[in-house]
């Protein structure tokens, strides 16, 4: 087994304020192995607009998805995509910036070799400057 990391991918986040309960940025399908195990995901905010916390929605196949700052409301059919949902409260303020951080074990198996995430506004109301600041990357052993 080896340890991979998926390319650090924008959230296309909204500028306009936040509530919680929102979609956090759009959908976004990341390049995996087959099959694997996520290690750990982070989240890092250039811009260190908001001290939130962030559900992070694991998808084994595409799903239909929510717009940016739209209330998180899944389909039934999208809710069977579902193989993990992980909240990431562990924050690094870095005063110009923000990480945060968490370490899991999450199996996964991936339909076409991509995982899609879809990522919640848990709590705090930000708003953003940029639309790329806020990006994602998973880092998994296969």
């Amino acid at each position: 087994m080896a340890i991979r990391r998926t390319t650090r991918t924008s959230l296309t986040v909204g500028t306009d304020i936040y509530a919680a309960g929102d979609a956090l940025g759009v959908k976004q399908g990341l390049d995996v192995s087959p099959y694997g195990i996520i290690r750990s995901i982070i989240i890092t905010d250039a811009d260190d607009e908001a001290s939130t916390t962030q559900n992070v929605w694991i998808f084994d196949s595409e799903p239909t998805g929510i717009a940016a700052n739209a209330a998180f409301a899944l389909t039934d059919a999208d809710m069977e995509k579902v193989i993990a949902v992980h909240l990431l409260n562990t924050e690094f303020d870095a005063i110009n910036n923000r990480n945060r951080f968490e370490e899991m074990a999450i199996p996964f198996e991936a339909d076409g070799g991509k995982l899609w995430i879809q990522v919640e506004n848990e709590a705090g109301t930000p708003t953003y400057t940029s639309t790329d600041d806020v990006k994602i990357q998973i880092w998994y052993e296969d």
